[in-house]
């Protein structure tokens, strides 16, 4: 594993202090770049931006014939930091180094941090290397170790002055769950890596999280599946997922001291717009909608949180002509964004 460091919404529901976004535009690379059809909102100063997206292969993100969604989504977001997700690539070296493709990033992130499956690219720089897995696991964690080979390609954690950032996608329990003792596993060390993490520093966890959420945790009902009748028939809806989610999460109350430490994480997206309000981060025909990439904080962090904001009009944006539409769309994710009220992580 390779690492390398080198020095929405629509107009109308925007803040009074964003501003129209106009991002700068690398030249270099193959094709010629058409206008850039994203309308996204600045930032006001001393505010840092995450973005997250599962791009479904991140190779296949690059080609002309989705009029450059990635790069342009890239470069209308500008956010301080992008976590990918599902990178999918054998050799990612080649993609973050040397693909004229991505020069794009290069040129914008000179702090760049990847795996097999998820990578990290950052204008700030973390003080310290980047963590891949779960590299402290204790004794008992090591009699049921989850595959240290494949928590390293899905796990990335890297620590910032005043917080940890970790980039995860999370194992998929399959069809019919017959992955579904592989992804008890991933919980049973993934939540004390966590923890381990928040004791030390807040934290903010971002990524593919592979799991539905219901209204409450005893409830089956739920706004994060557009078909709920496939609840508990599907990866991602069985009992135990969601279980070892929410034990993850811990109780919700409302908060009464939020910078505090304490034992909950809390899914911002959630807590900004209520259990209530329907939005997906991923679509497929045969399953509909679902929401599972996001973003999930300490308790005591949620004080620096702006806006959290799936952007979903990327897809209609940049959905691929009829003649070419058979190769497959752009990704079957949204990326999900981040403002925090911080000048520096």
């Amino acid at each position: 594993m390779t690492t390398r460091s080198r020095p929405q919404q629509d107009p109308e529901a925007a803040d009074d202090d964003e501003r129209p976004r106009t991002s700068k535009r690398a030249r270099n690379g193959p094709g010629t770049l058409p206008d850039n059809p994203l309308v996204l909102f600045k930032e006001p100063s001393g505010t840092t931006q995450i973005a997250t997206w599962n791009v479904a292969g991140l190779r296949s993100c690059n080609a002309e014939k989705w009029k450059f969604g990635f790069r342009l989504y890239v470069e209308a977001e500008d956010p301080h930091i992008l976590a990918i997700t599902e990178v999918n690539e054998q050799d990612p070296d080649a993609v973050f180094e040397t693909d004229p493709n991505f020069a794009f990033l290069r040129e914008r992130y000179p702090y760049r941090y990847w795996s097999r499956k998820v990578a990290v690219v950052s204008k700030l720089a973390p003080v310290s290397p980047p963590m891949y897995g779960f590299p402290f696991s204790s004794p008992e964690e090591e009699a049921r170790r989850y595959d240290p080979e494949d928590a390293r390609a899905r796990c990335l954690t890297l620590e910032f002055e005043h917080l940890f950032l970790v980039t995860t996608y999370v194992p998929n329990s399959g069809s019919e769950f017959k992955n579904l003792e592989r992804r008890k596993l991933w919980a049973a060390e993934f939540e004390p890596h966590l923890r381990r993490l928040d004791a030390r520093k807040p934290v903010i966890w971002c990524g593919d999280f592979n799991v539905v959420r219901t209204l409450s945790p005893d409830s089956n009902e739920t706004n994060d599946l557009q078909w709920p009748q496939n609840m508990g028939r599907v990866a991602g809806t069985h009992q135990v997922e969601r279980d070892a989610h929410e034990r993850l999460l811990g109780p919700q109350p409302w908060l009464k001291d939020p910078k505090r430490p304490g034992p909950v994480f809390v899914d911002v997206w959630r807590l900004i717009h209520g259990p209530e309000w329907r939005q997906y981060t991923h679509s497929s025909k045969k399953l509909g909608g679902w929401r599972i990439d996001g973003f999930i904080v300490s308790e005591r962090f949620l004080w620096r949180i702006r806006k959290c904001k799936i952007r979903q009009e990327v897809k209609r944006k940049f959905w691929p002509a009829q003649d070419v539409v058979k190769l497959g769309a752009l990704s079957d994710h949204w990326p999900v964004w981040l403002s925090l009220e911080m000048e520096s992580l």
